[in-house]
């Protein structure tokens, strides 16, 4: 069979190099692994230190799995996300394996959107000659047996799929099966204020919460450590019934006890269990991480750092997302996760100026039905976007776009896409009106729309 040489390429660039600064062509490697060949993708950072804690523990496993055969048609390049190209050089010089050139800082962007990186150390495998995602999981898998999941045994109902997570913190099996548990029962303890310890129950109750996942070691989060403290006096000298929890990966008491003294808010004690608890029951994968939830503990919304940043005042607090949403940095990931529909207005200034009108009643009743249905909007099959052609921000996530879903850039188009299936329905431009729209929505519930494959 013949080997699609370019698709790895297109994603990584023509060369690949390694510690020594010698250049592979990535034409090479793909033909040295063979047909079937995987290749894995290691998002990584000199300056973080989970990072290079996983490092050493990838660079056994890498050095082990490769004398198999299995591990034969297996390699990984590196794909950095260092301040500077002197770090990049001195991190690869520990490394086995190969990196993209240091310069390709667009393709890296590109290849977080498509895989739906948010926060490292992130391996991701994929298929050497297709490019087609495997898992997004891979460091997991690294450390042991990848997934341990429980189900019930005569009804087949998944309990979880963390079970390995549940035999690391619990090895005698006090807590088997390892039901997931809910905020409130997380939650329950004690946490600090200050010096002090105060009753979680009695701090958080029937309060708008926020968790901010952070560490002092982490130089995006000594950033917007300040700017979330201004945005929390206003909104509490506003009366607003808002609390803030620290959830922190510090390494050291010492760091965090001197990072936790610039917060004004509560916080988790240094390495309470609660912290890892915290980070699988939100998922979270990166750091700064501010997660809102209400006061009943339905989610708000994962990007809260980018509510903060957008709006430091807090007029639009809690920040609910908008049933239809420009598309942006902060929120182009969440093309990843689910169906979306889609406006490009492409220039028409009648659709630039009527893209929300069009799709704000039609999206508002989708979500009130999932609402009613699963009783919470958490997790929405279909999201809501457009793009008014207008915003230099999101330009290029447009154009990327565009190309994803083969649509003219010369015409406005409306597609309803999910590009972990592949698949696409798309409308002309003298197509798109508001019964258009409710139709493709309905007929996307019933599972009546004709879909067509994605050909990236």
């Amino acid at each position: 069979m013949a080997l699609n040489m370019s698709v790895l390429a297109d994603l990584v660039g023509e060369t690949v190099i390694d510690k020594d600064a010698q250049t592979t062509p990535v034409a090479d490697l793909v033909q040295e692994i063979g047909p079937d060949g995987i290749v894995g993708l290691y998002f990584s950072a000199h300056w973080c230190p989970p990072c290079r804690t996983f490092t050493p523990e990838l660079i056994e496993f890498y050095t082990k799995f490769r004398e198999t055969d299995p591990g034969r048609k297996m390699d990984i390049i590196f794909i950095s996300s260092d301040k500077d190209e002197a770090s990049f050089k001195t991190y690869l010089s520990e490394m086995p394996w190969k990196a993209m050139l240091y310069e390709e800082k667009d393709r890296k962007l590109k290849m977080s959107k498509k895989y739906g990186v948010h926060g490292i150390p992130t391996l991701v495998f994929i298929e050497a000659d297709t490019g087609k995602l495997i898992t997004t999981r891979g460091r997991e898998g690294v450390h042991g047996i990848p997934t341990l999941v429980f189900i019930e045994a005569d009804t087949g109902k998944l309990i979880t799929t963390r079970g390995r997570e549940g035999v690391g913190r619990d090895p005698t099996g006090k807590e088997f099966p390892y039901h997931p548990k809910s905020l409130v029962e997380i939650l329950q303890g004690e946490l600090l204020k200050g010096d002090a310890s105060v009753q979680c129950d009695e701090m958080l109750s029937g309060k708008i919460k926020a968790f901010f996942f952070s560490a002092h070691w982490c130089p995006p989060c000594e950033i917007f450590t300040p700017d979330l403290v201004k945005t929390y006096e206003k909104i509490k000298a506003d009366g607003k019934n808002f609390e803030i929890v620290y959830v922190s990966s510090d390494t050291s008491e010492d760091s965090f006890q001197k990072y936790y003294k610039t917060m004004p808010w509560l916080s988790l004690p240094f390495k309470d269990p609660r912290i890892d608890e915290l980070s699988i029951h939100f998922e979270v994968e990166g750091i700064p991480t501010l997660v809102l939830v209400t006061e009943n503990n339905e989610l708000i919304t994962m990007n809260g750092r980018i509510a903060v940043i957008k709006d430091p005042d807090g007029e639009r607090f809690p920040w609910f997302p908008a049933p239809v949403e420009e598309i942006a940095l902060d929120n182009a990931s969440n093309l990843n996760e689910s169906a979306c529909l889609f406006l490009f207005t492409n220039g028409d200034t009648a659709l630039q100026g009527s893209a929300v009108e069009l799709m704000n009643d039609v999206a508002k009743n989708y979500r009130d039905e999932q609402k009613a249905s699963v009783g919470t909007n958490d997790e929405l099959p279909l999201l809501f976007f457009y793009y008014d052609g207008a915003s230099t921000e999101s330009v290029e996530i447009a154009k990327m776009l565009r190309m994803f879903v083969n649509v003219d850039e010369k015409e406005p188009a409306l597609v309803l896409f999910d590009l972990s299936e592949e698949k696409k329905f798309s409308v002309s431009a003298k197509g798109i009106n508001k019964n258009a729209i409710s139709k493709i929505v309905e007929d996307f519930k019933t599972g009546k729309l004709q879909f067509e494959k994605l050909d990236f």
